[in-house]
């Protein structure tokens, strides 16, 4: 049964990923119409993603009320990019790395990402101009400073400040969100992060009956006069509290049902 659900699922994948291919191929014009049209197309693409994978997002607080910035989130792998994709009309600022890459570089390339390159200065500098314009047109960006993935079970890594440069300087609203995958005991990770090699990751959630992924919205932010670095930490600490309120619900829940 676990093969044909994996039969099926890469099937409806493999079609998703060519009908919304050829619906981002409309908009490849460089203009702000289409980059914010785009974002329109990236969002359903999330949306038939959770529902393929039976991805069941449980959202705390309002994403449509955010109306641009950039939006800030703790990291456990690619899975992310589908539950946020599909919550926000979102323009999305992947490694440059990426780009490189047969097939789907070219793919993700459809979507008129803002490819991220901390190697070159003048790279760096390029894509901070392309946040603030972003901004300026009411589209939101994520990004996820922690500039990795963890297993979510340790709290929140220590951000880096550089993807705040842009709002810093015009002081454009960050929204923290925390994000939570509820692993059930004994089945492996939805996270993917660490030395994890990535297509027998992905093999085994395509067997998973379904994922339960929480996501708290919390209130937006604005740098209001701090540094970069002094924003980073704020917000890291914004949603670490967050971490720690829900760790801390749960286990009282868990004592008081013993």
């Amino acid at each position: 049964m676990s093969f044909l659900l994996r039969f099926l699922r890469i099937v409806a994948v493999l079609f998703w990923f060519l009908a919304l291919g050829a619906c981002a191929a409309l908009f490849m014009r460089r203009s702000w119409g289409c980059i914010k049209k785009v974002t329109g197309v990236t969002r359903l693409w999330g949306l038939g993603f959770t529902k393929i994978l039976n991805i069941k997002v449980k959202v705390f607080g309002d994403p449509s009320s955010f109306k641009g910035g950039i939006i800030v989130s703790n990291h456990m792998g690619y899975l992310d990019i589908l539950v946020h994709g599909s919550l926000f009309p979102l323009r999305f600022t992947p490694k440059s790395d990426i780009a490189s890459w047969p097939l789907l570089g070219s793919y993700v390339g459809l979507s008129h990402p803002i490819w991220i390159d901390r190697r070159s200065k003048q790279k760096s500098q390029e894509a901070l101009i392309s946040f603030r314009e972003t901004m300026e047109h009411e589209i939101p960006l994520i990004v996820y400073p922690e500039g990795t993935s963890s297993d979510g079970k340790s709290g929140v890594l220590p951000f880096k400040s550089t993807p705040f440069e842009a709002v810093v300087s015009s002081n454009f609203p960050i929204l923290p969100i925390l994000t939570i995958y509820n692993e059930p005991d004994g089945r492996p990770t939805s996270c993917w992060y660490g030395g994890m090699t990535l297509l027998p990751h992905v093999w085994t959630i395509l067997g998973f009956r379904s994922i339960e992924v929480e996501v708290h919205i919390l209130p937006p932010v604005h740098p209001e006069g701090r540094s970069r670095k002094e924003i980073a930490i704020f917000v890291h600490d914004i949603i670490e509290a967050e971490y720690k309120r829900v760790h801390a619900e749960r286990l009282r829940s868990a004592e008081s049902a013993v």
